[in-house]
């Protein structure tokens, strides 16, 4: 009986093992809570594999069939140059899962939370190379929930000084753009900030009036990690910032990562709703204090973001030039220069190629 244990158990674990090594399309979680309806529901999507990554408060009995977890035993074995920069208890943590399932032959990564639950049987997305809608504007802003179907609702980072202004749908055209990062929407309880939350209703759904909508270059919208598409050549944007706030950390990633796609000609795009939340519980005078920064400096981030002109050879000195530039302005703690430089570091010994802008532009 021992003996057909332990056979069982070692196919169960060349099977986990062999998945891991062949699958190009990854879901990265962090999650402090045991398996929920969402990572159930995700682990049973065909072709993706799931990977949780876990932290101090994680169980230590957690298990889900169909997933990797990545305890905090794990994380520092693998030696990832950024292990050291990562604090405990934080969202950041999460950047390991990003390096592991790029080690592990990732092509796409969908980056979601543990209570985002997808809404179809399979998660859709759209090529590195598309043609499809794009809204024609020179704005500096976008607020992309205009467009389906919400035109009082603003994504949590839209500067609060811009919601009036952006009420009018600017028009579309139809390119041949590079939809490298993918948003998609996300119904119930969409990504809103404590001042939203606190004095309307957040049950929102959203219209599939589009199938796709990309942003131009010089054009901004907030976007998260909770229902988000990272083709390969956008896998350098995924670093999450240890230095922030929880509840501000992907928007600055985002920002950031949109101001680099410029440079290689990529675009963000949003998707109509894959999933709906069913929102972990929240203090949302808590989210209301850690959300400062965005309420204040969101506006001037992108004014900063716009203007850094970018002379580098590489891309990886202008990914280290903009956080430099950053930390300089007090967006930053000095950390993050070390944990970019990290970062990079990381990819380099797992054969990551940056991308080229003859190739991209």
């Amino acid at each position: 009986m021992k003996f057909q244990y332990c056979f069982l158990l070692w196919n169960i674990l060349i099977h986990i093992n062999i998945l891991c090594s062949t699958c190009k399309k990854w879901i990265v979680i962090t999650s402090i809570n045991y398996p929920t309806q969402a990572i159930k529901q995700l682990s049973n999507l065909s072709e993706w594999h799931v990977l949780v990554v876990a932290d101090k408060k994680t169980p230590t009995d957690w298990k889900c069939e169909q997933c990797t977890l990545l305890t905090l035993a794990d994380q520092k074995k693998l030696g990832y140059a950024i292990y050291d920069y990562l604090p405990f208890n934080h969202y950041s943590r999460k950047n390991i899962g990003y390096l592991y399932a790029i080690s592990h032959g990732a092509e796409i990564i969908y980056d979601t939370d543990d209570d985002n639950i997808p809404i179809y049987q399979n998660l859709s997305y759209l090529p590195e190379q598309y043609t499809g809608p794009l809204v024609k504007t020179k704005n500096s802003f976008c607020n992309i929930y205009n467009y389906f179907g919400n035109d009082t609702v603003w994504p949590r980072g839209f500067p609060l000084e811009e919601i009036l202004s952006q009420t009018k749908k600017e028009k579309i055209k139809t390119t041949r753009h590079f939809p490298l990062i993918q948003q998609a929407l996300v119904n119930n309880n969409p990504d809103v900030d404590a001042v939203f939350r606190l004095t309307r209703s957040s049950n929102i759904n959203f219209y599939n009036t589009h199938a796709s909508l990309s942003l131009p270059a010089q054009t901004f919208c907030p976007f998260n990690t909770q229902s988000t598409f990272f083709h390969k050549k956008a896998f350098w944007g995924l670093l999450i910032p240890v230095s922030t706030k929880f509840r501000v950390c992907d928007i600055w990633r985002g920002y950031i990562t949109q101001r680099l796609l410029w440079e290689i000609g990529g675009s963000l795009t949003f998707l109509p709703p894959q999933a709906f939340q069913e929102r972990n519980p929240h203090n949302l005078l808590s989210d209301f204090i850690d959300e400062q920064d965005l309420y204040i400096h969101s506006k001037r981030l992108v004014t900063q973001l716009k203007k850094t002109q970018l002379t580098n050879k590489t891309f990886e000195e202008k990914y280290l030039a903009l956080i430099q530039c950053l930390t300089e302005q007090h967006f930053y703690d000095p950390i993050e220069i070390k944990l970019a430089k990290a970062w990079l570091d990381d990819l380099k010994k797992l054969n990551y190629k940056m991308p080229q802008f003859s190739e991209d532009k």
